[in-house]
């Protein structure tokens, strides 16, 4: 099920987790700022743009629903030591101001893109987005395919390609059918109600995008390039009460990602995909290797890289 990945992105951003990773390692070089963007301030965090060389591409990094740059800081080093990165933070997010724009897939795009440009960062970009920012650089490679190199996407959700039949497949798997659909969503927005009014905003805008057939999602082709799927299968707790066999539906649901967002990579070139067992959705914490292996692997297959 698309949604359990954002949910426990919602949970990881509720979390200690940025606590636990304020130790880490800072890329060497790396930058912490504030720009302006329509009057507003992003916060930003980039390495390696004055050693770029020329057509070279930029590492741009999209957090998951509710997270912020932090998720990525024990990835950027690593990746920074071959490319020039940026990871940054959603508006109304961190240390991002609000803009109290419903964060629509276009307009998140279109700010990061006038971002990027404001900052000195041209394209080609090799885009990286976990969860929910997974679904983001997909939209983002669909509407600017140009100036984009290279996907990897880190156990993305939701599946912006699928209808909301194949959303309650996994729960008809285990027999839960339509009804732990539903029981599944009557928790999930009890938990959203208590977050900022940003995350509540890009949640509602994550269920009218899926409320929607998927041929009026605004989603335009993907680009032809070298792509890297991430998928975790390892199981992890829902701080929900549910009517169904949490542990069941979890398997049914890796199955059937496996089987949804292949499709994503094997028709790119270069198309790759990693299903590991020894990670859950949090990745960045949990395996961030498997990362930096995936954006390596992703720019030694672009062309003409020097």
């Amino acid at each position: 099920m698309l949604s359990r990945q954002w949910l426990f992105g919602v949970v990881l951003a509720t979390s200690a987790t940025s606590a636990a990773l304020a130790g880490a390692q800072q890329p060497s070089g790396a930058v912490t700022r504030l720009v302006t963007l329509d009057g507003r301030q992003v916060r930003v965090r980039l390495a390696g743009l004055e050693r770029r060389k020329r057509g070279s591409p930029v590492v741009v990094f999209e957090a998951g629903a509710m997270n912020t740059l932090d998720t990525w800081q024990r990835v950027l080093p690593n990746v920074a030591a071959v490319a020039p990165v940026i990871a940054y933070d959603r508006a109304g997010l961190g240390q991002s101001a609000w803009d109290s724009i419903a964060p629509t897939p276009r307009h998140v795009v279109t700010r990061l893109r006038r971002m990027l440009r404001d900052i000195g960062a041209e394209p080609p970009y090799v885009l990286v987005g976990h969860s929910w920012g997974g679904s983001l650089m997909r939209f983002y490679a669909g509407y600017h395919p140009t100036e984009v190199a290279g996907v990897v996407y880190v156990d993305p959700g939701p599946i912006i390609t699928q209808a909301v039949a194949d959303e309650i497949a996994p729960f008809n798997a285990i027999g839960a059918g339509r009804a732990g659909y539903e029981a599944f969503w009557a928790s999930f927005a009890g938990v959203v109600e208590r977050a900022s009014p940003a995350a509540r905003a890009e949640f509602a805008v994550f269920r009218g995008l899926m409320e929607r057939d998927p041929t009026d999602r605004d989603l335009s082709p993907a680009p032809d390039v070298p792509t890297v799927m991430l998928l975790a299968a390892k199981s992890f707790p829902l701080p929900l009460q549910l009517p169904y066999d949490t542990d069941a539906h979890f398997q049914a649901d890796v199955r059937h990602r496996i089987r949804m967002l292949q499709e994503w990579a094997l028709t790119a070139k270069h198309g790759t995909v990693v299903v590991s067992n020894q990670t859950s959705h949090a990745i960045p914490r949990e395996e961030p290797d498997l990362i930096v292996w995936a954006v390596n692997r992703v720019l030694a297959a672009v062309p003409g890289r020097r």
